[in-house]
């Protein structure tokens, strides 16, 4: 049995501190927040497959790190650089047997003015 099914609401703070290094210095971006992004042209949605157990998603997120933001607006830098950055999360997992999944899989970031062609995300299994 395959079920289809929508992604229509997503809420997530990653609270530990993310580090970067940025020109040959090192910056604390703070708490990263993750929301869905609606206005994206794809559907936000994914696949259960029962048959094999499986689960796949795809969805349109924004990434904000409020914190980090509010310091580059303090310093005067432009609003290319405080703008969250858009992704695009790719996930698959297990269906277990109580019927949750954790997904997990890469994170195709869209061009920003803080990111460099190097920059890679992922979405790494839960615990």
């Amino acid at each position: 049995m395959v079920v289809n099914f929508a992604i229509t609401d997503l809420h997530a703070q990653v609270a530990e501190s993310l580090k970067v290094e940025w020109r040959d210095r090192q910056f604390d971006l703070g708490p990263l927040d993750v929301e869905l992004d609606n206005s994206a042209a794809a559907r936000n949605g994914g696949t259960l497959d029962y048959d094999n157990r499986r689960a796949t998603a795809e969805f349109h997120v924004l990434l904000r790190f409020p914190e980090f933001a509010d310091t580059l607006e303090a310093l005067g830098a432009g609003p290319e650089l405080t703008q969250p950055v858009q992704a695009v999360i790719h996930s698959e997992g297990g269906i277990l047997a109580d019927h949750s999944f954790r997904l997990s899989g890469p994170c195709d970031l869209k061009p920003h003015a803080l990111l460099n062609g190097e920059t890679r995300a992922s979405v790494l299994p839960g615990t």
